[in-house]
């Protein structure tokens, strides 16, 4: 097998080589003849010196005064808190639910995600436990709409 490829690539070029005519036919003669070249003038006198650029006017650029303006994060509304969500697989009956102490019960709570911007709404119900280090626990569905869920606990916005 390697000696039939060895010799493909070698008997192959050399076959399409040795094939080939050198004499000149009268169509590539006639292609020749008619071929000609052309220079361009690149506008540069024989000197030193090279032609002045055309866009010179314009408005003026601002002076520099080597300070840069700070920026300070917008403020958070009243019914606002930052936080950290997990998951849990609520009952059928409640798939638009999430669970936090810091909001009144029936409330709809918006949960931004502050690593991606992406942002649920649910309800708060009681579910009676809260994990330590979360501040909210949502639908397992809900926070698959946030991140995945190896990311949980996951830095929160709430909003309500």
């Amino acid at each position: 097998m390697v000696a039939a490829g060895i010799l493909t690539a070698i008997v192959l070029p050399l076959a399409w080589i040795a094939g080939g005519s050198t004499e000149p036919t009268e169509a590539t003669i006639a292609t020749t003849a008619l071929v000609t070249t052309t220079t361009l003038d690149t506008g540069l006198s024989s000197s030193a010196n090279a032609d002045s650029a055309a866009n010179l006017e314009g408005p003026t650029a601002l002076v520099q005064t080597g300070t840069g303006q700070i920026a300070y994060p917008a403020q958070t509304p009243i019914n606002s808190l930052r936080g950290r969500a997990t998951f849990k697989r609520f009952p059928d009956s409640a798939i638009t639910g999430c669970a936090t102490s810091a909001v009144p019960l029936g409330t709809e709570v918006t949960v931004l995600n502050l690593n991606n911007g992406r942002k649920v709404k649910c309800i708060n119900i009681n579910i009676g436990y809260i994990p330590s280090g979360a501040d909210i626990v949502v639908h397992t569905g809900l926070f698959e709409n946030l991140a995945n869920l190896i990311d949980a606990p996951l830095p929160v916005e709430l909003r309500w």
